[in-house]
């Protein structure tokens, strides 16, 4: 039978992630305002209480191992969520304004946000618009978690509780540096003609890698990929700098230089749907719909 062992008490949990912070006991008495010994001591009991070494000395610094390293993802993630709600006290000690929290793929909240919310600031200038910018399973899973009012996205697979509506169908178009021989075509460029290039590839994130694969099906599936990205605008942007072509829709372009980067319909014709995502209980319904309307607004100018 395993001995049982004393679990972690929070101190604990400060002094490790201080250490890996810092990489000394004396730095991480520094950061929490305490002595060196009582580090050491509380380090030391920490290991005693795991079971196993947290650090190695080398070099004069302590370094956190494999075991360590994954205790420590743990506790930023639990750090994150215990900044934020402190983050949250702090606002609400000094405003009164009405919150509403926005989840949001990096996309959307760097092109189509921008344009609602300037409209909306101006109808609701008492409401305090927080912006997490998220994939879009996050997206959905923190509206399914009741962490955001409202989530927008790509479509994603069906969350129970959770609502969704499209908002607009955009063209996947082909992405080219300016200087490719096939960014003088006018004409749509056929994923055949696109055999043999390199690719920056999405994986699996947010299903466009099946979205892309169906496309390119025709012709013996997709080029090898060089780069596997799963974020759409630093994808555009190695597109820019020459490193290959890629598939997407055409909201990226909008913050990037057309000098170095040119836009081409592709086929076949491929779309990919935005959606909104909302737990009935969070927010009005007339609140819900202005956010909504507003969202397929700026999304249809900018498809436009």
């Amino acid at each position: 039978m395993p001995t049982s062992r004393h679990p972690l008490s929070f101190r604990h949990v400060e002094v490790i992630h201080a250490v890996v912070l810092t990489g000394s006991a004396t730095g991480a008495a520094e950061r929490l305002h305490v002595t060196q010994p009582a580090v050491s001591n509380m380090l030391r009991d920490a290991q005693e209480r795991l079971g196993f070494e947290l650090f190695t000395h080398k070099a004069g610094r302590l370094v956190a191992n494999a075991k360590t390293l994954a205790l420590f993802d743990e506790i930023e993630r639990s750090f994150t969520g215990l900044s934020e709600i402190n983050g949250l006290a702090e606002r609400l000690r000094h405003q009164h304004r009405r919150r509403v929290v926005l989840a949001c793929t990096p996309v959307f909240g760097a092109v189509v946000l921008p344009r609602m919310l300037a409209l909306l600031r101006i109808a609701s200038p008492d409401v305090l618009y927080t912006v997490h910018s998220r994939s879009a399973e996050h997206v959905a899973a923190m509206v399914s978690s009741q962490k955001a009012d409202i989530g927008f996205g790509l479509t994603v697979p069906p969350m129970p509780g959770v609502h969704s509506k499209v908002l607009a169908e955009l063209p996947m178009v082909c992405y080219l540096p300016s200087g490719h021989r096939l960014a003088r075509k006018r004409k749509a460029i056929s994923a055949a003609e696109l055999s043999g290039e390199p690719m920056i590839s999405f994986s699996d994130h947010e299903g466009l890698d099946e979205i892309i694969g169906n496309a390119f099906r025709g012709c013996g599936g997709p080029p090898v990929a060089v780069v596997e990205c799963p974020a759409a605008l630093s994808a555009c942007a190695m597109v820019s700098a020459g490193v290959g072509f890629t598939i997407f829709d055409p909201l990226p372009a909008r913050l990037l230089s057309r000098k170095h980067l040119a836009l081409r319909p592709f086929d076949p014709t491929t779309t990919v749907q935005y959606r909104a995502y909302w737990f009935d209980t969070r927010m009005p319904l007339t609140e819900r719909d202005d956010l909504l309307n507003h969202a397929r607004q700026a999304l249809r100018e900018l498809n436009a």
